[in-house]
């Protein structure tokens, strides 16, 4: 297209040939024009895969040659903040991929560098567009379930950060930062609210791990709502990716990621009688329970994280396509970022913190 908006990359590891590459290729109003990677070996499996026109081992120097109009950033978190910044500057547009920065005041800065330079910045929480958090809130919003008042949030699977080969193995601050961003983004995109306090716990396990590989949280949202997160990765049940149970005034609607392949036999007493209950599906899917039944709202057939961000880019593009550079995106995304380093800070401190906006 002769008015496609013009698209590079800085970074170009594993996310980027999962999703972001993928996801450049199925839009056509986007022309990728290169990408820097410092890593040799991750510069080769991209360029093996896709048709990128020019890759650089430096950021700035990709930057400065090639223009881009929008830049996504997919290096590891703590280079986020020095070169989202140093696209704002050479005036892109920038989707950074989550975690967004590794502290709220880098955050700050980058908020106030996309406004001096009238450029939209957006951190890309890709699952809320995803099929099954879509439809879920479109449905929620519509008054469809009455008013949500409780959300539930857990995972469990056995990946301790020395399964990892990357950075993520590093972190010591990981499952809640690294992972929890996701799940808080979909509690507050539920609630369409943020949360006024955390309590948080992060228990020792007896598996010789420092990191965070076990979180509890409990979050008050504004008009007496609540929510909790269980994030445990030394769990030995069968794994759960993403698990989430929302509460409403007219139903509890059961959403999951990840894959679902399930069934159970259940003596409903409001029926007088057993419900069988199957579900099988790679991607996601909702439920509706009420009334002793469940009924499947929603299915995804495959995974959507790629497809996610798809949906997301184009949102970008429309938004870019209007002139409209306003932050909230981003305010959002700092503000999901604050709540998880406030969730630290109360569970070294055994408190409950406030959290002011």
């Amino acid at each position: 297209m002769s008015d496609a908006l013009t698209v590079g990359l800085i970074g170009l590891g594993g996310v980027a040939r999962r999703i972001h590459l993928p996801a450049i290729a199925a839009i056509p109003e986007l022309k990728l024009v290169g990408g820097a990677e410092s890593s040799t070996e991750n510069a080769r499996l991209a360029t093996e895969r896709f048709p990128i026109p020019r890759v650089f081992t430096d950021a700035r120097e990709f930057l400065s040659e090639c223009r881009p109009d929008l830049v996504i950033v997919g290096t590891p978190p703590n280079l986020h903040h020095e070169h989202t910044k140093a696209a704002l500057e050479t005036g892109a547009h920038v989707l950074c991929e989550k975690p967004f920065v590794s502290s709220v005041s880098e955050a700050d800065d980058l908020i106030a560098a996309a406004s001096r330079a009238k450029r939209l910045l957006a951190v890309n929480n890709q699952y809320r567009f995803m099929t099954v958090y879509r439809e879920t809130e479109r449905r929620l919003r519509a008054g469809e379930f009455g008013k949500a008042y409780q959300i539930q949030v857990w995972q469990q699977m056995f990946h301790p950060p020395s399964f990892e080969k990357n950075w993520r193995a590093a972190l010591v601050q990981s499952t809640l930062y690294e992972f929890g961003t996701h799940a808080l983004d979909l509690i507050c995109f539920f609630f369409d609210a943020l949360p006024t306090a955390v309590t948080a716990r992060i228990p020792r396990v007896p598996h010789g791990i420092d990191s965070d590989v076990l979180v509890v949280v409990l979050l008050d949202f504004p008009d007496g709502r609540v929510a909790t997160m269980n994030l445990h990765r030394v769990s030995r049940a069968p794994e759960r990716y993403l698990e989430m149970r929302l509460d409403a005034q007219e139903a509890s609607i059961r959403l999951s990621l990840g894959g679902v392949a399930r069934g159970s036999l259940d003596w409903v007493k409001q029926l007088r009688r057993p419900i069988l209950r199957v579900s099988l599906a790679r991607g996601g899917e909702v439920r509706v329970e009420r009334g002793g039944r469940s009924r499947v709202l929603v299915r995804s057939p495959k995974p959507e994280f790629a497809p996610a961000t798809v949906e997301h880019l184009r949102a970008v593009i429309q938004r870019i396509r209007r002139g409209d550079v306003s932050p909230e995106a981003a305010i959002l995304a700092r503000n999901v970022l604050s709540t998880v380093f406030a969730a630290y800070r109360s569970a070294e401190q055994g408190v409950t913190v406030s959290l002011s906006r």
